[in-house]
């Protein structure tokens, strides 16, 4: 690991530059070749050449918990962990260079202190995690960690990258010689907090090699690794087994082989039937895709005459001041609930946003914000604290920092990272007027956004 603060970057350059290795240059016949890569804006560097990385520090708004810095690659593992390992078709070789260990631990499951398999979480030199798995496969991790991706380092400066649901799943996959591989931590669970964390280091990446487990939350996992990264540039990787261990464990040549061959997903251009094969299937037997309404008895009448079909624009008209945004906040927050969504609302004649939130919260929870009203009772202060707990992961408000009416490309610019981030499915923007246009009587401009 390189330390940043010994990288020569020229003043003033804040985009990308080509320079020479301070790990690997000077000792190669080709002294002059610059393949060390810099990015200062996300502030990583990678060497091409010796693969040596470099990350800038990056001040943490929250404070982590972090497990003891005093790292060494052990080498001594135990006899029966690496015989162990080599059962699952993973070698010793692996393992230290994967900077695997084991530690006598407490197991919370197992109400005991126990050896443990350690998988050990960098970010550069620092180590964030620590995650142990006893022999019976019960899982702990330091308290209060930040969140990231196992093998964060290895895909630094790589322009394709594959994603697993294991740890395991990422040594196997080293084995056999797929190093650009990261695992999220704990399947499609608190995958807002990982890619938010990780952000800078995966979110311009070429192509995503999507490696997850072949069942139910494999397949929630992929959905969600889809909806940050975008169909376009990812690749789907299926398995002969349930993960990439079984089909190291069953055949080395066949995972090989099944990497390989990888398919992407279709996006644009042109197809045929056998692309979209199973689909035609599912629709034969299954029909169209359903709609969703939502459940509450008082859309009863509604639902018969309206639903909504996920990824379609639905663009809501009527006589100004007659109740559309009252009606659109109502419908939307009961799919939210029904469905376990998020919405994302840009709302500029809602502001302040701790206004937009007493009206959301009045919604919600049934009461007024304020006075009595109509003979029912304002809301406690313990139903508000319920809704501030309901809404803190399902309910995002858009708005510049500064207030100002902002254009088309800014709007859809943030929905895109809230996808990315937080995986939010519905966006509301009320009204289509209050977002800025170059020639607002442009009938053309509007058809275009």
């Amino acid at each position: 690991m390189i330390d940043w603060k010994t990288i020569d970057i020229p003043a003033g350059k804040k985009s990308e530059l080509q320079t020479l290795c301070p790990a690997c240059s000077h000792n190669r016949k080709k002294s002059k070749d610059k393949c060390f890569s810099i990015n200062v804006e996300k502030g990583l560097a990678h060497c091409f050449n010796c693969g040596e990385v470099s990350i800038r520090d990056v001040v943490e708004k929250k404070v982590y918990k972090t497990p003891p810095q005093q790292w060494q690659n052990y080498t001594n593992l135990s006899d029966s962990m690496v015989k162990y390992f080599k059962g699952r078709g993973i070698s010793q070789k692996t393992l230290i260079e994967c900077k695997i260990t084991e530690e006598v631990f407490y197991q919370p499951a197992k109400s005991s202190n126990c050896n443990n398999v350690v998988f050990n979480y960098f970010e550069g030199d620092k180590l964030v995690n620590k995650k142990f798995r006893s022999g019976d496969k019960k899982f702990t991790q330091i308290k209060d960690a930040r969140k990231i991706f196992y093998g964060l380092n290895d895909i630094i400066g790589q322009k394709e990258i594959y994603i697993v649901e294991g740890e395991m799943d990422k040594l196997a996959m080293w084995e056999v010689g797929i190093k650009n591989c990261i695992s999220v931590p704990n399947g499609a669970n608190d995958l807002n907090d990982v890619i938010e964390n990780c952000e800078r280091y995966v979110k311009d990446v070429d192509k995503v090699f999507i490696a997850v487990d072949m069942d139910e939350k494999g397949i929630q996992l992929e959905r969600e690794i889809i909806k940050r990264f975008g169909k376009w540039r990812c690749e789907r990787i299926e398995f002969i087994g349930k993960d990439a261990n079984d089909d190291l464990k069953s055949d080395r040549l066949q995972l090989e082989l099944t990497i390989k061959q990888s398919k992407p997903y279709p996006v644009d251009g042109t197809f045929t039937a056998n692309d979209v094969s199973v689909e035609l299937d599912d629709l034969y037997d299954n029909g169209m895709e359903a709609t969703i309404k939502p459940t509450n008895p008082d859309f009863r009448e509604f639902n018969k005459e309206f639903s909504i079909l996920m990824g379609q624009l639905t663009v809501v008209t009527g006589i100004p001041s007659h109740g559309k945004s009252t009606f659109i906040e109502w419908y939307v927050l009961n799919l939210i609930q029904d469905y376990n969504f998020k919405a994302s609302f840009y709302s500029p004649e809602h502001l302040p946003m701790q206004l937009h939130h007493s009206i959301l919260a009045e919604k919600v929870m049934g009461k007024p914000f304020g006075k009595s009203f109509n003979g029912y009772d304002r809301m406690t202060r313990k139903e508000l604290n319920d809704y501030k707990e309901w809404s803190s992961q399902r309910v995002f408000l858009t708005m510049p920092e500064k207030g100002e009416m902002i254009n088309w490309d800014w709007l859809l610019a943030k929905f895109k990272e809230q996808m990315f981030r937080f995986g939010v499915d519905i966006f509301v923007i009320d009204a289509f007027n209050k977002v800025k246009r170059n020639d607002p009587n442009s009938l053309g401009e509007i058809n275009e956004y």
